[in-house]
């Protein structure tokens, strides 16, 4: 069988491919399983991890908020994670007259948590942001439970 030029050209082209590494990614839902990973004392000490979870990318820095319903007598605890390495991460939850409610926050390497115990049931604002000195963007999750 004779090779055309066109075909070893594909051929070669085909093979560089499948011999280029590929670079691992990294993926939201890393972030959550640091997320996850900072949620674990918490849940040696009673909470209840709930399954939903926010997640996404964004650019290093800028703030989001979220609006969350929580109820007086709860205690809830938020975790923020990030796969990226190197990040500041920030975590507040506000009251409807932009009063900040956290009880405690621990961070780690890859991860903080805060505590809050709301004093009336309502919606609350959560507020983080995640800062890289060397990337533009971040992967995040944030994830909660209570008790």
């Amino acid at each position: 069988m004779k090779m055309t030029r066109h075909t070893f050209l594909s051929a070669l082209t085909c093979l560089s491919l499948a011999l280029t590494p590929v670079p691992a990614l990294a993926t939201v839902d890393e972030s959550h399983d640091y997320a996850m990973e900072a949620a674990t004392s918490f849940v040696e000490q009673g909470f209840i991890v709930r399954e939903d979870y926010w997640n996404g990318e964004v650019k290093s820095g800028q703030k989001l908020m979220i609006s969350h319903q929580l109820f007086k007598g709860n205690e809830y605890a938020f975790w923020l994670g990030s796969v990226n390495d190197n990040v500041e991460l920030d975590l507040k939850v506000y009251d409807e007259k932009g009063h900040a409610i956290q009880i405690d926050s621990k961070s780690g390497n890859h991860a903080l948590s805060i505590r809050v115990n709301p004093q009336k049931t309502g919606t609350y604002k959560i507020v983080f942001s995640l800062k890289s000195k060397k990337e533009k963007s971040v992967m995040w999750a944030l994830a909660y439970g209570y008790r």
